[in-house]
């Protein structure tokens, strides 16, 4: 694909739109090419077709895409393509999903105490547990400043911290494979996931003082 730097016709305001849309669709189907010559590509392609927004009718997104990916000489995309770009698919969104992937296990964690706790009231000794609110407030508490490991926090930070490398990386790679205009989506996810951690760790801190 060859790109002129020759003067051409600007494209329309009305297809400022259509080009957003059409960039956003290549991009998302790259995200498996390193986040800083992905994007260089798209600003060139940005820039290309604002100069002849024609091509948008010549090619779809997914042909553009492999002629980009061949240029910047990447694989193709896969389930592990997080692991390949060591920065995918740009810092902050890795970093994104490593806070979904802590938030994940968080909850995960909280849920299997709560279901501890109710399970005494089918096959255990309902009278040997405590109320809902203390044993909710037991749960918070025994996840702060860490998840313990087979009882100890130490052991908890080496292994839950990769793990949350590892969740939040697979969980973005699968949901970006199949659906890549899910990204917006995924940031109101990391909101989400930062309150959810700083709750935890905000209760656990005022009850460890309390």
């Amino acid at each position: 694909m060859t790109v002129s730097n020759a003067e051409s016709p600007v494209a329309p305001a009305g297809a400022s739109e259509a080009i957003r849309d059409y960039v956003t669709a290549v991009d998302g189907l790259l995200l498996d090419v390193p986040w800083r010559r992905r994007r260089e590509l798209i600003a060139d392609l940005r820039e290309h077709l604002r100069q002849y927004p024609e091509l948008m009718t010549v090619e779809q997104p997914r042909e553009y895409a492999a002629e980009l990916r061949a240029a910047a000489g990447a694989v193709p995309g896969g389930f592990l393509s997080g692991f390949r770009s060591a920065s995918w698919p740009t810092p902050l969104e890795w970093c994104e999903s490593v806070l979904r992937g802590a938030a994940l296990i968080l909850l995960a964690l909280l849920g299997y105490k709560i279901l501890d706790h109710l399970s005494y009231f089918v096959i255990g000794d309902p009278s040997s547990q405590g109320s809902w609110p203390g044993a909710l407030d037991l749960a918070v508490q025994e996840l702060y400043p860490v998840p313990a490991f087979r009882g100890s926090t130490g052991t908890g930070l080496l292994f839950y911290a990769p793990l949350a490398v590892l969740v939040g990386q697979l969980t973005t790679a699968a949901v970006l494979l199949r659906a890549p205009q899910r990204r917006p989506a995924l940031r109101v996810l990391s909101y989400l996931s930062l309150g959810i951690v700083l709750a935890v760790l905000g209760y656990g801190a005022m009850r460890s003082i309390a």
